[in-house]
């Protein structure tokens, strides 16, 4: 049992000295960027002794996947399911972009790391590919018919820029206000985009609908048959 003990202790203790490290080079790469920060500053913020950094982390790019994983594990992806119930392009959007003004909340140190330095490389360049997969899936649905839209689509985007929402939300507002004045404000807009588009769907129907006019040889044709 003593020997149990002491086991279970050194792999808590392991723990804690690994995650002092990722928490040490998000504070460096938030403070300097990637470029500017080495693995000698890493283990020195972080206090431990190099030997002990390499047994952790025998590369940087084993060290930035961890990074990855705490902070994507800080700020979880919205789900589809997100519009589960939704009738309305207003109630799509307006679940979209509180969920965004909640992902920026959540993902401010991940934010605060790109502006200092974008990461462009590695696993932050894999877990970018994913981000950008899933809100794109997130967009489409909530635009629903305009989702081919490349008009709707670039206002959306441009909506869900977390540099847009914080300077909506500024010092005085919560983020479900500021999701709320953000779909009150854009919301007319794709109403009647939606609306010239169901009519632009309808003369194609009705057009497709409409008899071919005959020719001549056709009209002699049925003259004929009809004598």
């Amino acid at each position: 049992m003593p020997r149990r003990y002491r086991l279970g202790e050194r792999a808590t203790q392991m723990q804690a000295t690994r995650e002092r490290i990722v928490a040490a080079a998000t504070e460096l790469y938030i403070e300097k960027g990637i470029s500017a920060t080495t693995m000698h500053e890493v283990g020195h913020r972080a206090d431990v002794a190099p030997g002990t950094l390499r047994s952790h982390f025998p590369s940087r790019e084993g060290l930035e996947r961890a990074m990855v994983d705490r902070l994507t594990a800080e700020a979880p992806l919205p789900e589809l399911s997100l519009f589960d119930g939704t009738r309305t392009i207003r109630e799509r959007l307006e679940r979209l972009i509180r969920a965004s003004g909640t992902f920026i909340d959540q993902a401010q140190r991940i934010y605060r790391m790109w502006l200092r330095e974008p990461m462009l490389s590695g696993p932050w360049a894999e877990k970018g590919a994913e981000y950008g997969a899933r809100w794109n899936e997130l967009m489409r649905a909530a635009l629903g018919p305009l989702a081919n839209d490349d008009d709707a689509m670039a206002i959306l985007r441009g909506v869900l820029e977390p540099a847009l929402f914080e300077q909506v939300r500024g010092r005085t507002r919560s983020t479900e206000q500021a999701a709320t004045l953000i779909t009150d404000a854009i919301v007319p807009w794709y109403r009647q985009r939606e609306a010239e588009a169901a009519v632009r769907v309808g003369r194609r129907s009705a057009k497709s609908r409409v008899t071919p006019p005959q020719t001549r040889g056709e009209r002699g044709r049925l003259v004929r048959r009809a004598t």
